[in-house]
């Protein structure tokens, strides 16, 4: 055990990686102003700009950064530095294309009620500032602030004094001048008015007279624009940044896609009216900086696809990739462990223990997030282990062990006794029964919990007058509890801390569907216990824009809570049913519930060292009626729903993976590169194909041979085409454990090599084992099946129609092609087989075996064509094995799966490859049709590397046509494709549309590399480093998951760099057939 002083500040350490939008209006205590000093610098001379002239519109900042580079961190530290220095700050989260004034318009008036520096909120900053211009009374000037009650006679002072002095701005914002003055007011009634004026709600006419407001409603824009200048006139700068583009870009992506709807319609529908929002908003604002927070892939797709030139009108500001330098990543960490070390009062031994100052050596190849993730890791370590345990080094999978006694072969970063890096121990005292422990003080806090459920009281948080206040701390407290009682999931999930003052929303729990491109699942949270009519609607409408509640985008939900009935005039009926319609939840909460999130709150504070224990086990917030209600089963449910598991960049790929097929079987293939989970795909959805686009260095190779491997593994036979010779290899052992294998997969390895046949086959080479196609089966089997054998000949008669040039509608062409079946009968059933034998018997047509007059000359003709056809290609009824899928794709006695690679040695051009290619596709299309796969999950792969060669994007070659009809049809009869291939959009684009599973690696040409993202768009993920990523690391996305980035292990079979040269290809092909049938395997036990 460690010391108590040791235990309470590890549990002090909440390192909070992934901030949510709400944390940058909190002061941090851990901003490193030099990690990102060049784009805060880009952003502050914009801001001296708008405050030193109001003649000219300063060029906003596209702020572009990945996942994890620290964007709404630095957002926060922006926002700081300009409420310091005087300015107003408002974060506009863009939930919605269709509501983009609506958005900024409540960022605004929530905005507002922020605090600031110097009188409280930004709306009483504001205030005070520009009432001080105006030379009225000091009661005027109070009352206008909100800290004495205001009057009718007061707002017009205001209001009188305001138009005096700004003519202009007085005359036409003076509604809502007037309204901003109601909104921060401290009669409650008064504040309805206000705020119904300010989201465009017509409110109460009658309020709205009795304090002078007119008739007129301002549509969102013009409440942006009047708010706008009112601020300016303070003379002081306003930044306005924009945030969850991202989110809101993948939600749409990803909904149209599994509406069948293509790329372009959703980026008509949010792209456009988005880029004319900030185009407008850079108009309409005064003494402002529009500030876009989003990832590069974002920007693009804003710029490229926007109708508008909105590129032009921003300045781009990119945040590095990764951490710059060792001691930025030393401070990152430090400075947390500063801040929660104070409270504990605990004195480490250097500033970032339990992380050792060697480790941040590994710093700069990650990014703020990553590095966080990984210490709080480490840190969660130690405390579930009891055991203080210095980390030596930050990258996992090449860590550094220092001291670890853990069993060999412990997996992925955390072993028995100590996480990968682990060095020395710190502070470890002789362990008890800490079981025993445990179990004493999770009753004790049973009874803790149930005395503060007993003694809270939740009045206030039901009450009209005070729920803003009270409500969103116990919602807080609930998600978080609820969040932390997930952690056997392993899904992601975050929520909204405490808004300010008069939120729209109350809660809101987040789930990471996709780090790499920021799609989320969100569940908002509103009360709403006003009794007023107009009160409630505003709320509701309110709520409804901050939600981003829409039908079409079933990852944004919304609930509000009441208790009891809802008003019922017509306006509110209206407002209801339309959020009915979209979607939206109603339902009560009960003071039980709202006990057990209080008591939550209360247990928060007092950190017990077993709180997170106590919260999976016991799972007081799941229980509660409320979530169980919304949550139970609509969280887990998201993925699914959504096309979705968490993935990508730096992700929380936690949920996993591809799921479990239904007979059991899946294919491993690595773990999902932050999470470190497992990672496999259903055997069964392999059915549905597969794609893989990624360039040399990327691992692909690999990729191909371990997928073969795994599916060999299971029993599934396959056929591989090798072009590149550096698949041969697939039966050969290593000849020692390499690097990149995972625990466990010498067993595999071994496992592979003893029930799996790997055969070489060498079409056109007769020195290896040649391939060819022979048309003429041996009708010996069916000649006594009347049915049978009329099915055989005419099967075969299709076949050889096109080589004999008689497959047109012509008439001479039918009547060769009635001369060939006449023939081909007579010649079956006098036992004869071979196609060379068939061209002499036609050449010499027997008396009698057709009736067609001119048989004799259209079977000369038949002959002779077939002949040519022959010695144009050798393949026709040439040496070798017959190219029968039968043969290629069943195994041996005592073999569990055959793996036939055909190489390519003795096929030297496209031409002769694709041809080669369509007449094995074409066999293979009506071998599987007699032979599909039924009840089993996969009947056998076919795998094609450098796919685009054989079906391009552009033009037609021989085998095009089949592997269209392939793809679309071999599904259904259980035969799954592999397309490899470098170039994206080289490939037909039938081919890549009808695979389900897509794997994309690094690719380095900028035009592939835009190519891969279009793509990626398409099913609704971004790539941001898709030129970066290591060999082996691939984004997949695939059937019931999305854009999980991976990195899979190495192939189970020897894999050198340099391929196998032709000369060696055929001498190994060759020298198979001369030993016996288990012989040409190498030696299995040479990796066990």
């Amino acid at each position: 055990m460690i010391p108590q002083d040791v235990r309470a500040a590890l549990e002090a350490v909440s390192l909070n990686p992934a901030v949510t939008p709400d944390d940058v209006w909190r002061p941090s205590p851990h901003d490193v102003p030099e990690l990102h000093e060049k784009v805060v610098a880009e952003i502050l001379r914009g801001v001296g700009k708008a405050r030193t002239d109001d003649t000219t519109v300063p060029l906003g900042v596209a702020m572009q950064g990945r996942a994890g580079a620290g964007k709404t961190h630095l957002l926060g530290a922006v926002r700081g530095r300009i409420q310091r220095e005087g300015g107003y700050f408002f974060l506009v989260d863009m939930v919605s294309g269709k509501t983009f004034w609506e958005s900024v318009a409540l960022a605004l008036v929530e905005g507002m009620g922020r605090d600031a520096i110097g009188w409280g909120t930004q709306l009483r900053t504001f205030l005070r500032r520009l009432t001080a211009q105006l030379g009225i009374p000091a009661e005027v000037r109070d009352a206008v602030a909100g800290t004495k009650p205001v009057t009718r006679e007061h707002l017009d002072t205001f209001v009188r004094a305001l138009r005096t002095r700004h003519r202009e701005v007085g005359r036409d914002c003076q509604d809502t001048a007037r309204a901003l003055v109601l909104h921060g007011a401290l009669d409650f009634e008064a504040q309805d008015v206000g705020y119904a004026h300010l989201i465009s709600e017509p409110g109460d006419p009658l309020g709205r007279t009795a304090w002078g407001l007119t008739p007129a409603i301002r549509t969102p824009q013009q409440i942006v624009q009047d708010v706008s200048r009112l601020m300016a006139l303070t003379l002081d700068p306003t930044v306005i940044a924009v945030d969850q583009l991202d989110t809101l870009f993948a939600q749409t992506s990803t909904a149209m896609f599994d509406q069948d709807a293509g790329l372009e319609d959703a980026q008509a529908k949010v792209v456009g009216p988005i880029a004319d929002g900030l185009l407008k908003l850079r108009d309409v604002t005064r003494r402002t900086l529009i500030v876009v927070s989003c990832l590069p892939d974002t920007w693009e797709l804003l710029t490229r696809s926007a109708p508008t030139p909105v590129g032009d009108r921003f300045r781009q500001a990119t945040l590095p990739d990764r951490i710059p330098t060792a001691e930025i990543g030393r401070a990152i960490v430090a400075k947390r462990f500063t801040a929660a070390f104070a409270g504990p009062r605990f004195a480490p031994p250097y500033p970032t223990w339990p992380i050792s100052p060697e480790a941040f050596t590994d710093a700069p190849a990650l990014t703020p997030r990553a590095l966080l993730r990984r210490v709080d890791r480490h840190v969660a370590w130690c405390r579930d282990r009891d055991e203080a345990t210095e980390l030596d080094r930050l990258i996992e999978g090449a860590d550094h062990v220092v001291g670890a006694s853990g069993p060999a072969g412990a997996d992925h970063g955390v072993g028995a006794s100590g996480p990968a890096g682990a060095g020395r121990g710190v502070g470890a005292q002789a362990p008890g029964d800490p079981d025993t422990c445990d179990d004493v003080r999770l009753r004790q806090l049973d009874d803790r919990f149930a005395e503060l459920v007993a003694s809270a009281d939740v009045a206030a948080a039901l009450d009209a007058r005070t729920e803003d206040e009270h409500m969103p701390t116990l919602l807080a407290a609930g998600l978080a509890a609820w969040i932390a009682e997930q952690a056997p999931t392993g899904a992601s999930y975050k929520y909204d801390p405490p808004p300010g003052r008069k939120p729209a929303l109350h809660g809101r729990l987040i789930e990471v569907l996709d780090e790499a491109t920021e799609n989320e699942a969100h569940w908002c949270f509103r009360a709403i216990a006003h009794p007023n009519a107009i009160a409630a609607t505003a709320r509701v409408k309110a709520a409804c824009t901050m939600a981003g509640l829409d039908r079409e985008l079933p990852q944004r939900r919304l609930v509000l809570l009441r208790n009891g009935p809802w008003p019922t005039g017509k306006r509110t009926t209206e407002v209801l049913a339309a959020f009915d319609a979209a979607g939206g939840v109603r339902c009560g909460v009960v003071e039980a519930d709202l006990r057990v999130f209080a008591a939550l709150r209360e247990l928060s504070g007092e950190t017990p060292s077993v709180l997170r224990e106590w919260l999976v086990t016991r799972r007081p917030a799941s229980s509660t009626r409320l979530f169980a209600t919304v949550l139970g089963d609509s969280a887990g449910a998201t993925r699914a729903a959504t096309g979705q598991v968490s993935a990508g960049g730096e992700a929380d790929a936690r949920a996993g993976t591809g799921r479990a097929a239904a007979h059991g079987t899946s294919i491993p293939l690595g773990r999902t590169t932050d999470g470190g989970q497992p990672f496999a795909v259903d055997l069964e959805s392999l059915r549905r194909h597969t794609v893989i686009f990624a360039g040399s260095g990327s691992g692909k190779t690999v990729l191909i041979r371990r997928l073969v491997e795994e599916c060999a593994r299971q029993g599934v036979s396959a056929i591989v085409l090798d072009p590149n010779n550096d698949l041969a290899r697939l039966g050969d052992p290593w000849p020692e454990p390499p690097a990149g294998w995972v625990p466990g997969d010498a067993g595999r390895a071994g496992d592979h090599l003893e029930n799996t046949e790997v055969v070489i086959w060498t079409p056109r080479v007769n020195a290896g084992r040649p391939l060819s196609f022979q048309p003429l089966p041996d009708f010996t089997p069916v000649r006594d099946s009347p049915d049978e054998f009329d099915q055989a000949i005419r099967s075969t008669v299709e076949a050889l129609a096109p080589r004999a040039g008689v497959d047109r509608p012509t008439k001479l062409a039918q009547q060769g092609k009635a001369v060939l079946t006449e023939a081909l009968q007579a010649y079956a059933r006098s036992g004869m087989v071979g196609l060379p034998g068939f061209t002499e018997f036609l050449a010499e047509l027997p008396d009698g075996v057709s009736r067609l007059t001119r048989a004799d000359k259209l079977a000369q003709d038949l002959a002779e064509t077939l002949k040519a056809a022959m010695v144009t290609d050798p393949l026709f009824g040439g040496v070798g094995s017959p190219a029968d899928p039968g043969l290629l794709l069943t195994p041996s006695p005592g073999r569990r799966a055959r793996i036939s690679v055909i190489s390519f040695v003795g096929l030297t051009s496209d031409q002769e490859r694709q041809g080669f290619v369509n007449q094995l596709q074409m066999a293979l299309f009506a071998w599987i049709k007699r032979h599909p796969a039924g009840e089993r999950p996969l009947g056998g792969l076919f795998v094609m590397d450098e796919a685009q060669t054989l079906a391009p994007s552009t033009g037609q070659t021989a085998c095009t046509a089949s592997t269209i009809a392939l793809a679309s049809q071999a599904r259904k009869y259980g035969l799954g494709l592999v397309f490899a291939t470098q170039a994206p959009k080289g490939l037909h684009n039938q081919i890549s549309g009808n695979a389900t599973t897509q794997f994309f690696g690094l690719l380095n040409a900028p035009a592939q590399i835009d190519a891969a993202r279009q793509l990626a768009e398409a099913k609704g993920g971004r790539l941001p480093d898709i030129g970066l990523m290591r060999s082996g690391q691939f984004y997949v996305a695939g059937d019931g998951f999305a854009f999980v980035k991976v990195d899979t292990p190495m192939c189970l079979t020897h894999h050198p760099k340099a391929p196998l040269s032709p000369e060696q290809v055929v001498a190994r092909a060759g020298a198979a057939q001369l030993r016996p049938e288990r012989s040409h395997l190498p030696d299995a036990t040479a990796v066990r």
